[in-house]
């Protein structure tokens, strides 16, 4: 950590925006594992103030490869990573079948040792699960997510899903075929959009993401 890095995180905690403390006076789950396709679990974690108890932090996976990574969690948490050579300026591993983009380390050798890390600290009876209708996921791709044995589970979406539970609509998009950039910060409130929206603290406490609108 830089000394800016450690002067803003001193400075954050000092002035905390009230509605993270808001948020971490409502939670009653503290323990809980939180597995997203992108930074969601990351931002949640860190408005919360806690130790990240997921491996998927701080990069991200393709929706239709994070589908296949959380159907069959005991098979490619099994796997090494293998880092690989590519165009981008971050380093990209295989996870057997799956890509994994570890978009906010700097080197393979980082990105691994918290992988590694994070994933022992897994909680696989209190397990969480986001994703959204991006990159060609359709809803029969969304229904195969009930397979999954979670605590709770959402897929946030651009159009209505009447009859999936866990569907949860982001406004913003209505008009398109699937969600935006929904980790867009508001300059003044600090939510992103999905945060306008969606309550996290009812959802990690346990209520069905229908249940979850702010």
């Amino acid at each position: 950590m830089t000394i800016k890095e450690a002067v803003i995180e001193v400075c954050h905690k000092i002035f905390l925006p009230p509605y993270e403390k808001k948020m971490r006076c409502r939670l009653e789950n503290h323990d809980f594992t939180f597995l997203a396709s992108n930074c969601t679990a990351g931002i949640i974690y860190h408005r919360l103030g806690m130790k990240f108890l997921s491996p998927t932090i701080n990069m991200f996976i393709w929706q239709d490869d994070f589908l296949k990574f959380v159907l069959d969690l005991p098979h490619y948490l099994g796997c090494e990573l293998q880092f690989i050579e590519t165009e981008e300026p971050y380093p990209v591993a295989m996870l057997d079948d799956i890509k994994l983009y570890f978009n906010h380390y700097k080197t393979a050798e980082e990105a691994r040792e918290k992988w590694e890390e994070r994933k022992k600290r897994m909680h696989m009876d209190n397990l969480y699960i986001l994703m959204c209708d991006r990159d060609g996921i359709t809803e029969d791709d969304m229904r195969k997510l009930e397979q999954v044995d979670c605590k709770n589970k959402v897929v946030l979406t651009a159009k209505p899903h009447p009859d999936i539970d866990f569907a949860f609509q982001l406004p913003e998009y209505a008009n398109e075929d699937y969600v935006g950039y929904y980790l867009g910060k508001n300059a003044i409130t600090d939510k992103t959009v999905v945060e306008k929206h969606f309550d996290f603290v009812k959802w990690l406490n346990g209520a069905s993401p229908k249940d979850c609108h702010l």
